[in-house]
């Protein structure tokens, strides 16, 4: 079944328990119960609405303000749901303890605002300007040269209806304001089709640093017209595409980059880190540039990669979006969610996993998680 049906499904689903939950729990009469019904089916709604009358149910042709308004509502909807249990739990103990009921302006009013409130601030974490975030890296077989080395990551723009291209131009800014010595994007640039969306993403044509621009596509690349998207990353001039391939921006450091698994959809090479590698100078440093933070390379390839790389920068999970959906994130990505990690596999030192600048639409909100870049520094040990 396709993704762009059952996530309306979950949706319903989700408004359906929400709904059960609330109408069971507040005592109303049936012309309100009906209207607080129909108010949240029409929150939940939006991705029927935007298949009807956007041409998409994630990437809608309609005006930006009216898709936040109803982002806004789903995601309302969604918050509401995880805070019902804790306040059921409060409502039970009250109930146990004082021998009284809650209120009834504690479900009808005070509940519904934090819910949609969480949601405002959610979705306006998400599109204000990402903050730079400063991390130092040490490794002992960093060679003396690239001691203070600096790498901005930059991940998961997701440039679309709702993330126009002065969103874009404002990551390119602030990022040109860190004058890094490299700039490495690990993926997810746009969302929907290229001939409408690529003038949203096209500012990244104007990312500078003194090593230049690397890049490496995401998962979605390859939801939309892969092959037009692909041809205009690729004639891109300022912004090289890493395809299972490795480039030396100095002496004694090499950069490879591979694509998302995706690529296999549209008959492309299976990412493949040790080809990447390949012929590469013995005794660099090495930095894989990956979208997702793990790929089972055997279940693509038949085999694991022989090579090793000292870092490896992803992207992908969105930092978990917000803090009760951080474990399920982690489960599809075998733990890794956001931040550093060293030591995780046998076959590299150090994973690096971007929280990522913009946001997904199926759920477009973050929540004690900002929209961030990260400013890594190679230190020798």
């Amino acid at each position: 079944m396709s993704f762009t049906i059952v996530w309306p499904l979950v949706s319903y689903l989700v408004c359906g328990g929400v709904a059960g939950m609330l109408l069971w729990t507040v005592r109303l009469g049936v012309r309100a119960r009906a209207a607080a019904l129909m108010g949240l089916l029409l929150c939940a709604s939006k991705f029927t609405c935007f298949a009807a009358f956007g041409g998409d149910p994630f990437v809608p042709e309609l005006p930006e303000a009216l898709i936040l308004v109803w982002n806004t509502a789903h995601a309302g909807l969604f918050l509401a749901l995880f805070l019902l249990p804790p306040a059921l739990l409060v409502r039970w103990a009250v109930r146990r303890f004082a021998g009284r009921d809650c209120p009834r302006w504690l479900w009808l009013v005070l509940l519904p605002l934090l819910a949609w409130g969480l949601a405002v601030r959610g979705i306006w974490n998400g599109r204000k300007a990402p903050e730079v975030v400063e991390e130092t890296l040490v490794f002992e077989n960093l060679p003396a040269e690239l001691d203070g080395y600096r790498i901005l990551q930059i991940s998961d723009i997701h440039a679309s209806p709702a993330s126009r291209r002065a969103r874009t131009e404002a990551i390119v800014r602030r990022a040109n304001e860190c004058a890094p010595d490299l700039i490495c994007l690990t993926g997810d640039f746009a969302d929907g089709q290229s001939s409408r969306q690529f003038r949203n993403i096209e500012p990244i044509r104007d990312l500078k640093a003194k090593d230049g621009v690397l890049a490496v596509t995401g998962n979605h690349e390859y939801y939309f017209d892969a092959s037009s998207w692909l041809a205009r990353y690729w004639s891109m001039e300022t912004v090289r595409f890493l395809d299972n391939e490795w480039v030396a921006p100095r002496p004694g450091l090499v950069v490879a980059g591979v694509s998302d698994p995706g690529c296999l959809t549209v008959g492309l090479v299976a990412p493949d880190p040790a080809r990447a590698f390949a012929r590469a100078p013995e005794g660099a440093f090495r930095i894989l540039l990956q979208h997702r933070p793990f790929v089972d390379y055997g279940e693509l390839s038949g085999r694991m990669p022989k090579s090793a790389w000292d870092l490896q920068l992803s992207g992908h999970t969105h930092g978990g979006i917000f803090p009760p959906m951080v474990p399920v994130v982690g489960a599809f990505n075998r733990g890794y969610c956001r931040g550093t990690y060293e030591g995780v596999r046998s076959w590299h030192d150090v994973l690096h996993v971007s929280n990522g600048v913009g946001l997904w639409a199926g759920f477009p909100i973050r929540l004690c998680n900002d929209a961030s870049m990260t400013l890594i520094t190679l230190r020798r040990k």
